[in-house]
């Protein structure tokens, strides 16, 4: 769970320190008005559910054939296109790296049903070459877009990450550091 957090974190405070390295204030972040946050939270839940619902993850992925990764790509999607028209040019393009992302996600895991990791990535990163999760399961012959899947293995964390994962993380980290800039306000209200 701390690599997973890290994961998230790094990419935050990466832009939070360029944004304030380049004149940007902290504040500034406070300016920045989100709308749908709701649906940030949706996907947590999905996200979640997959790993500690299992008649849930059994019904959707199994008895439906909808892999919970594409539901929780689909709703952040959906969070990022209530919000991206309002936003200024630059955060567009950053929002634009992150949608990238996770369409390369979706579309890997729509046509595998999971998320397919690489087994050498996999060892390079400290674990089993055939560890298989509710979200990951091994590259292999009848595997589907593999290049796509997690292939970059991070062996200090303990983890391995897709090449939209690299795309959400640069995305993420230079719409904060725009926003820190003071390059993130946005007109609408926080919901």
């Amino acid at each position: 769970m701390l690599q997973f957090m890290s994961l998230l974190a790094t990419p935050v405070l990466v832009g939070v320190l360029v944004g304030y390295a380049v004149g940007g204030q902290l504040s500034n972040l406070l300016s920045v008005r989100l709308r749908g946050l709701w649906l940030l939270w949706l996907a947590a839940a999905v996200q979640a559910a997959q790993y500690h619902l299992p008649w849930l993850r059994r019904l959707l992925q199994d008895d439906l054939g909808i892999p919970m990764l594409a539901i929780v790509f689909a709703v952040v999607a959906l969070w990022v296109a209530v919000n991206v028209m309002r936003w200024p040019r630059a955060l567009q393009l950053a929002a634009g790296l992150i949608v990238l992302g996770a369409i390369g996600n979706g579309v890997v895991i729509a046509a595998n049903g999971r998320m397919p990791y690489a087994p050498q990535a996999a060892v390079r990163a400290h674990l089993p070459a055939t560890w298989t999760s509710p979200k990951n399961e091994p590259i292999d012959d009848g595997t589907r877009l593999a290049f796509l899947g997690d292939v970059i293995s991070l062996p200090p964390l303990g983890e391995f990450i897709s090449v939209g994962d690299v795309l959400i993380a640069a995305g993420v980290g230079a719409a904060v550091a725009m926003a820190v800039r003071g390059r993130g306000a946005t007109a609408g209200a926080n919901t």
